[in-house]
């Protein structure tokens, strides 16, 4: 007869499992609601739940598009990576996987993953736009557009500041960093709209700001009549500055159900309308746009010219539509009644979106798309009028495209262009820069990277340098040679770093141009060291007094080295090990390693490393690395190698 415990055993386990599946469906049925109306900040823990609780495909993906939308793209990508290797992936998990790696500028991998999209899927306008962007991202990374970029601080905060425009002598753009304004609530608040964060970012909703450009003091809100509760941005005035048109989310009330209660919707965007009354000196109540459609589409991007009669704006409806969202034209009539909307056809749409349109005094169009051969994200084109009467249109390149999402351009002279975008390194979210074309750069920086092993070069590295004045960050890709170069400016201090998939970065190389007296071009060769899932890495110089377990100032350079390794690669987890020599008995020396391991990982805490990234495993002598087992004479050196700690990456 079989053993009852042994039966009682297996169906607690068996139970136990069912429940924790249950579970798991039912928390990943939650966060599959609270992402479909786009609160990402209440289904991401939720996913995360669900993930450790079953690693299912589905909560994997949500995270990957949770950290793909909110622009975290490190992250981004570790959830992508787990995503395409797990059993019933989609070739679109795959194609969002490159658009991710192309946000991190690792355009080699993500050739491989567009081509092993299109290979099942075919022909796909938008990803060989993609594929062909890898490509062309390089060449622009290498041939920087000629000039000065500059983060502008007296605009930016930690939070999205973007959509910069110019009236008179002020400055107006759209941020969703905190602000104290009196609320009007609603007798009953029914609506799955919360009123006190946006619940895709968890930050406050985007309002509109007033700056003189000069003090970031002089910064402040627009009044209430345009600013509502809810989302106000993208500002556009006629060039008296008495007519305002800008994009706005408000709350409007369906239709109660039957059983009186109000169901879930999505709210779309809108455009309106603002005249100044030059009696009171201010803005008049907003009216809405005669082509809004709340329930049913969205409108928005306003542009509007200097005498008011022309317009371009973005929308995501008709039949004319291409793709997302399409840049719309149109006109007033004689009697000052606008018309209907025209479609400005494929010469500047695509099946991807087209955003923030802008047409200057000369008639070229500039605006915002990811569904052209880019550098990935939105990226800033230029569009000009050719003799055929349609547009011929080019990227404007880089340093004024990146990696992530650059839009909104708006030029206040011919040659000094503001722009918004969200890349790394900046002062926010997304945030406000300029570009003079103009400037002459004089200096330069090159070198070449290798593996530190095997001494080969190594290509397609993601090299950045940071710009310790301007606060702006330059990126380019290592040739087939390892080789890398920039162009520099005079007097300015730069931070160095390198990014290769497989290797541990290098952050923190600094180099500067200023006591420079002559043309100059500086080299800094860079080794990176490869990587490797469960194989441990010996730490040098990390030892402990006998019978101790604490750090002792002699190892704390080398702990400090690898809390920069940690925070240089964010998505890894480590497994910190601590190992003893066989001498004391086995069950004593496997206390004092766990308790060594563990003085370790509060150190890594206590330096700003996250609890869950770190595990802390003493083995004891379980895993010598020399002869020296018990009762084997050796002497101190040998029995110093046994001493040890070392850490293993077991996620990245």
């Amino acid at each position: 007869m079989p053993d009852n415990r042994i039966t009682i055993s297996f169906f607690i386990a068996l139970l136990l499992l069912t429940c924790n599946v249950v579970m798991a469906q039912y928390v990943l049925k939650q966060a599959r609601g609270q992402a479909a109306v786009y609160n990402y900040t209440a289904a991401k823990p939720l996913f995360i739940k669900a993930y450790n609780k079953k690693q299912s495909l589905e909560a994997a993906r949500g995270l990957a598009e949770i950290f793909r939308n909110n622009n975290e793209y490190e992250f981004a990508e570790s959830w992508c990576a787990k995503v395409v290797t797990m059993p019933g992936h989609s070739p679109e998990d795959e194609l969002s996987f490159a658009e991710v790696l192309m946000n991190n500028s690792k355009y080699a991998e993500a050739k491989q993953q567009l081509q092993s999209y299109l290979s099942k899927k075919g022909s796909d306008r938008l990803a060989e736009n993609l594929l062909a962007g890898c490509d062309e991202a390089e060449k622009w990374l290498r041939n920087p557009v000629k000039g000065n970029l500059e983060n502008m601080q007296v605009f930016n905060s930690q939070y999205s500041d973007w959509g910069l425009v110019r009236i008179n002598d002020q400055f107006v753009f759209s941020s969703d960093r905190p602000y104290d304004s009196v609320r009007r609530q609603p007798f009953f608040q029914n609506s799955n709209i919360k009123r006190d964060h946006y619940g895709w970012t968890g930050n406050s909703y985007l309002h509109l700001y007033q700056s003189n450009g000069k003090d970031s003091n002089s910064t402040k809100l627009l009044n209430r009549d345009i600013n509502g509760d809810y989302h106000s941005a993208s500002a556009s005035y006629t060039s008296n500055g008495r007519e305002m048109y800008y994009a706005k989310t408000m709350l409007v009330k369906k239709s109660a159900s039957f059983l009186g209660k109000e169901q879930p919707y999505t709210l779309n965007v809108t455009i309106h309308k603002c005249d100044w009354d030059t009696t009171r000196q201010n803005w008049n109540k907003p009216v809405d746009f005669p082509y809004n459609g709340v329930f049913d589409y969205s409108v928005g991007d306003p542009w509007i010219n200097a005498d008011g009669t022309f317009m371009l704006f973005v929308a995501n409806y008709g039949e004319g539509n291409i793709g997302g969202t399409d840049i719309y034209s149109m006109q007033k009539d004689l009697d000052g009644k606008w018309m209907s909307p025209v479609n400005m056809g494929r010469d500047i749409n695509t099946e991807g979106n087209e955003r923030t349109p802008f047409l200057d005094s000369d008639g070229t169009l500039y605006f915002a798309s990811n569904g052209r051969v880019g550098m990935g994200g939105l990226d800033i084109y230029k569009a000009v009028r050719n003799n055929a009467n349609g547009w011929t249109v080019t990227n404007m390149g880089s340093p004024v495209n990146s990696a992530q999402d650059d839009f909104a351009p708006f030029f206040t002279r011919p040659l000094e262009l503001y722009f918004s975008s969200n890349r790394l390194l900046g002062k926010g979210s997304d945030d406000i820069y300029r570009f003079n074309f103009s400037k002459i750069l004089v200096f330069a920086l090159e070198g070449t990277v290798v593996d530190k092993a095997t001494r080969e070069p190594l290509k397609n590295t993601v090299i950045t340098l940071f710009n310790k004045v301007t606060g702006t960050p330059e990126k380019t890709l290592t040739d087939e040679r390892g080789h890398y170069s920039f162009k520099l400016d005079s007097l300015t201090d730069y931070d160095l770093s390198a990014i290769k998939t497989d290797y541990a970065s290098v952050t923190g190389i600094n180099l500067t141009t200023k006591g420079l007296t002559e043309s100059k071009t500086l080299r800094r060769d860079i080794e990176l060291e490869k990587v490797e899932l469960n194989k441990p890495v010996k730490l040098d110089n990390i030892y402990f007094d006998l019978d101790k377990w604490n750090i002792r100032p002699d190892a704390e350079p080398d702990l400090n080295h690898l809390v920069k390794l940690l925070n240089d690669n964010p998505t890894w987890s480590v497994e910190m090990s601590s190992h003893t020599d066989s001498r004391a008995n086995d069950a004593y020396n496997m206390k004092l390693s766990q308790k060594r391991a563990e003085s370790t990982v509060k150190y890594l805490i206590e330096h700003g490393i996250t609890a869950d990234r770190l595990t802390a495993k003493g083995y004891g002598e379980t895993r010598l690395v020399n002869r020296c087992s018990n009762g084997v004479k050796c002497s101190e050196e040998e029995h110093q190698q046994n001493r040890r700690t070392e850490f293993t990456i077991i996620d990245k």
